[in-house]
């Protein structure tokens, strides 16, 4: 499950603020997904978030060396206080879209949707 394949040109605005960030109700990072050609906004978006105080994983930076690159996302995913899936038509297109998201599920994650693009 390569970045790649969901691993997102002006900069985002953050996530609405409903309460605490998630980071810091669970000290579990949030997860960032994104399709490989949004790479460069998804990178935006964990800078601007960092920033603001909130831990984030986000790969290819945070999988360690030596661990499987799907593994290591599973466990991200699962260990997350939120995902913050960076929707775009590259995302919609890859089929690991589907599996990331079918991962998240069990674990209840909270997922914000960012900006004007009406509900799937």
């Amino acid at each position: 499950m390569s970045e790649d394949d969901t691993s997102e040109t002006s900069p985002p605005s953050a996530p609405p603020s409903t309460d605490a960030a998630p980071s810091s109700e669970t000290g579990a990072p949030v997860f960032i997904s994104y399709a490989s050609a949004d790479a460069a906004i998804a990178n935006q978006v964990c800078a601007a978030l960092e920033r603001a105080g909130v831990r984030c994983w986000i790969a290819p930076r945070d999988v360690m060396p030596g661990v499987l690159y799907a593994d290591a996302i599973v466990r991200a995913i699962s260990s997350a206080s939120a995902i913050l899936l960076i929707l775009s038509a590259s995302a919609i297109a890859s089929p690991t879209l589907a599996r990331k998201s079918n991962a998240a599920r069990p674990n209840a994650a909270r997922f914000w949707r960012c900006g004007s693009m009406p509900p799937l």
